[in-house]
């Protein structure tokens, strides 16, 4: 079933809740900070070096600029607050859910997950991974995973590891985003065009989940589940507990990050479109959208609660 979405435009009531997005732009070298529902423009900085992924915090942001290997730990004003700069290949982040660490996928060498305290961004860790390690997600009690995209594998780390090794799952191929939901992790493959699901306590693969073409990215709202597909200028809907596809529905060209507000609403970056677009995720209809700097990505959970003044 193809969803049409048609645009709804909304203002923020009195006293709704309003979220802070944080994307990425690439090309631009830019960071962008919007108000949900409407994607206002609060303000952008400067950030050079190609930023892509990154993760926000209730405190903090934290981008990897993959062109000069650092990571930017800013607060969310846009202030800088920390600067790391890596030998290696850092590319994609989390903040551990239990104490705040951030942890960096690094693919130089046999490939490693970075462990940093925060905001001083002291290494506290170099833990093993496998080739070529992408996307990487975390949950409450600490417990992560990582996608190895030239190992066809899922690595489950457990929560507050230091010195362990992962258990490796194998998954489709070129697995490359990660989103941990209830449980079980959602890994996306990338050339198998499918969704590994894995359960997290038994580190079974229980089931695959057909996509479009190139899935990226994963995020839940209403039950559903959304993977944002690359090629198809579109994402893939699943019922969240049968894994069932129930829908599709259109976006701008070569959508990546997507994440969801405290209200529900599901916020896209489409990359070759310079597009934000923000949809409904009960009614599946569009919002708002907004032009970007050249480049959006925002791979990475990106949205927290907006900070007072």
């Amino acid at each position: 079933m193809l969803l049409r979405a048609a645009v709804i435009w909304v203002a923020v009531a009195g006293g709704a809740q309003a979220d802070l997005a944080v994307i990425t732009s690439q090309s631009a070298g830019k960071l962008s900070f919007l108000r949900t529902p409407g994607a206002e423009l609060l303000r952008e900085v400067d950030l050079p070096g190609q930023p892509a992924a990154l993760a926000v915090s209730d405190r903090y942001v934290a981008v990897i600029a993959v062109g000069t290997k650092t990571l930017h730990l800013l607060d969310l004003h846009g202030a800088g607050v920390a600067r790391h700069v890596f030998d290696g290949a850092p590319f994609a982040l989390a903040f551990d859910g239990s104490n705040g660490d951030l942890l960096v996928t690094d693919a130089a060498a046999e490939g490693a997950v970075h462990r940093l305290s925060v905001p001083d961004l002291t290494r506290r860790a170099r833990l093993r991974a496998a080739a070529n390690p992408t996307g990487i997600d975390t949950d409450d009690t600490g417990r992560f995973v990582v996608a190895a995209r030239d190992a066809d594998l899922a690595l489950i780390y457990p929560a507050g590891c230091l010195t362990c090794a992962p258990l490796e799952v194998p998954v489709g191929h070129h697995p490359f985003g990660v989103t941990l939901h209830e449980g079980r992790a959602f890994v996306s493959n990338v050339l198998s065009d499918d969704l590994s699901v894995i359960d997290l306590p038994s580190g079974a693969e229980v089931a695959r989940i057909p996509t479009g073409s190139r899935p990226y990215a994963t995020a839940f709202a209403a039950g559903r589940g959304f993977v944002s597909n690359q090629y198809d200028a579109s994402l893939t809907v699943f019922d969240a507990q049968s894994f069932e596809v129930t829908g599709r529905i259109e976006t701008g060209d070569y959508p990546e990050g997507l994440s969801v507000d405290s209200q529900g609403r599901l916020v896209v970056a489409s990359w070759f479109s310079d597009l934000v677009q923000i949809f409904d995720t009960e009614s599946l209809e569009l919002i708002s959208e907004a032009k970007m700097p050249e480049g959006p990505r925002a791979f990475g959970r990106f949205i927290t609660a907006e900070p007072q003044p």
